[in-house]
């Protein structure tokens, strides 16, 4: 990415007078990549880099209460099972589960 280009597309923006009208609309952030390219890919950076810092924390936090709670009596492989229960967004089907487990195990 050219500092000059960066430059040069800042200079447009200011000017613009569509962008102009959209930002007292809320809606600044949807701006031309054809027009914008340099800027537009700044944006979708910043933006991403606050998604992906939330999620960070939320998994050490989660991390530092499984710790806590169970100590020294978990493995790496629990903690990483433990772990990704509590991070993820999908909820397993526990019926159908069970119903694929045998209660007793013929000798």
């Amino acid at each position: 990415m050219d500092i000059s280009e960066v430059e040069n597309e800042l200079l447009k923006l200011q000017n613009d007078i569509q962008i102009k009208s959209m930002a007292t609309g809320g809606s600044f952030w949807n701006l031309s990549e054809e027009k914008y390219p340099n800027i537009s890919k700044c944006a979708i950076y910043l933006i991403a880099f606050f998604g992906s810092t939330y999620l960070c924390e939320s998994t050490f936090s989660h991390m530092k209460h499984i710790k806590s709670k169970y100590q020294s009596t978990m493995s790496d492989e629990h903690l990483d099972a433990c772990l990704r229960l509590a991070v993820t967004a999908c909820s397993p089907n526990y019926t159908k589960l069970a119903d694929n487990k045998q209660c007793q195990p013929s000798h």
